[in-house]
């Protein structure tokens, strides 16, 4: 795919694309505009990656002191399937997790790092991004791959992690 197509389908991802769910209660602590500037600022990233115009289904949005992490799916405009064997980076027969963490810096949201086809949960293996690193807010509700509860563990501090 050439550069010029793969900046059109994200020009086209963050324009023209509405954002999904805007009938949803507002999640994560955020308004229904500060949701839709958070999933505007991930949309671009995540139509890059995939060579697709994307919409989100967001199962879980946790926001702590201007960090948020996002875990949901991502589907066609019309709600389907992408078609993921376009997407190289993605294995067709495993699970494709949505999973994204988002910093808020200078009154924007700024992607820090985005899985588009994550087939476990990147939060099972942490240590991959330095540990329990964000504030603990953002662990909220996600269990490790032992079952502990994260934001526990994050508020107990580095000792008994």
């Amino acid at each position: 795919m050439t550069a010029v197509l793969r900046a059109v389908i994200a020009l086209l991802a963050a324009i023209v694309i509405a954002p999904a769910a805007v009938a949803e209660p507002p999640q994560g602590g955020l308004s229904r505009a500060e949701r839709r500037e958070l999933l505007d600022a991930l949309r671009p990233q995540a139509a890059q990656r995939t060579g697709q115009a994307v919409l989100f289904r967001v199962d879980r949005l946790n926001v702590d002191r201007g960090w948020a992490l996002l875990i949901g799916e991502l589907v066609t405009p019309a709600g389907g399937p992408l078609a993921w064997e376009r997407v190289a980076e993605c294995h067709p027969e495993l699970d494709k997790m949505l999973w994204a963490v988002l910093a808020r810096s200078q009154g924007r949201w700024q992607v820090k790092h985005l899985e588009v086809c994550a087939s476990e949960p990147p939060h099972w293996s942490l240590e991959q991004f330095g540990g329990l690193r964000w504030p603990c807010g953002v662990y909220a509700g996600l269990q490790g791959p032992e079952g502990q509860d994260l934001e526990a563990a994050c508020r107990r501090g580095p000792a008994t992690r």
